[in-house]
């Protein structure tokens, strides 16, 4: 399969959206079946590099366990979609979109299995020098705004900017709560097995557990984290490089010892509203 890769632009703010169209075209002698081109590792995933000095040089944007859609395709007969991405991190930037991957994902893929697409170059611009992501959490103890490390974590911090942007964690409870170790929200049903019907892959890094880092929950697989998240109220070193850290928090850590203080919270604590800035 021929794969094409167009964004609607080359140069954004941070914040914009990146429209991303993939088309898939059959460029062999006989019908195949291809994935129509949605956000799945079985359908359309990218892989965002950055320059080879960055710490973390390359980053794979993708989901998984999201239901797929295969058509036929006649030779020269051709499949797309647009794929809404979002300007999370500034600089400048390549993009490659990797479609039909066989198989679960496993660490390297991007190298194998898939159909890679031509490369994309853009860049990514604050509106103001040193600008970047924040989010407010307003709770029933108070608020807390929380920075992100799309350098580190550019997968999970794109999933959980987009979900907050979509008003997801409005509401949602801290169903879980440790104290002397974490908070825990981020799952519509407040029993600790929902998610938003994906799953996004591991991306651990050097950043270590300590109180107030923003952290991936996950099932015992490495790859299955979705929407929930922990906030951290100690120094907790053995999640070190087994549970992706995305964030920090920048102020409100009484708001969050407040909720951590007793086991009893849990579920007594919602976030009432998530607002996502740009400072």
């Amino acid at each position: 399969m021929n794969v094409q890769l167009t964004l609607d632009k080359k140069d954004y703010r941070l914040g914009d959206k990146i429209l991303a169209t993939v088309k898939v075209t059959n460029d062999g002698k006989s019908p195949a079946q291809a994935a129509k081109p949605r956000f799945d590792l079985a359908s359309v995933s990218f892989l965002l590099q950055r320059d080879k000095s960055a710490p973390t040089p390359e980053s794979c944007l993708v989901r998984t366990g999201q239901p797929v859609e295969t058509v036929t395709l006649k030779p020269g007969e051709s499949t797309q979609g647009q794929i809404e991405l979002l300007a999370v991190e500034p600089g400048s930037f390549t993009l490659t979109a990797l479609h039909g991957h066989s198989g679960p994902y496993a660490p390297g893929f991007a190298r194998s299995g898939a159909s890679r697409s031509n490369l994309e170059n853009f860049k990514v611009t604050p509106a103001q020098k040193g600008q970047r992501f924040k989010a407010r959490v307003t709770t029933q103890a108070g608020s807390f705004t929380v920075i992100f490390f799309p350098e580190r974590a550019h997968n999970h911090v794109l999933s959980w900017l987009q979900l907050a942007q979509k008003g997801y964690f409005n509401g949602i409870k801290f169903h879980r709560v440790v104290p002397s170790f974490v908070i825990q929200g981020g799952d519509p049903t407040g029993t600790g097995t929902g998610g938003p019907g994906y799953a996004i892959p591991s991306e651990f890094n050097e950043i270590r557990h300590v109180p107030g880092i923003l952290s991936m929950a996950r099932k015992p697989d490495p790859h299955s984290a979705g929407s929930q998240f922990f906030v951290c109220t100690a120094i907790t070193p053995h999640l070190d490089n087994n549970y992706t850290v995305f964030g920090q928090v920048e102020a409100g850590m009484d708001a969050v010892a407040k909720i951590g203080a007793s086991e009893d919270n849990a579920g007594k604590y919602s976030m009432q509203k998530v607002e996502v800035s740009i400072e």
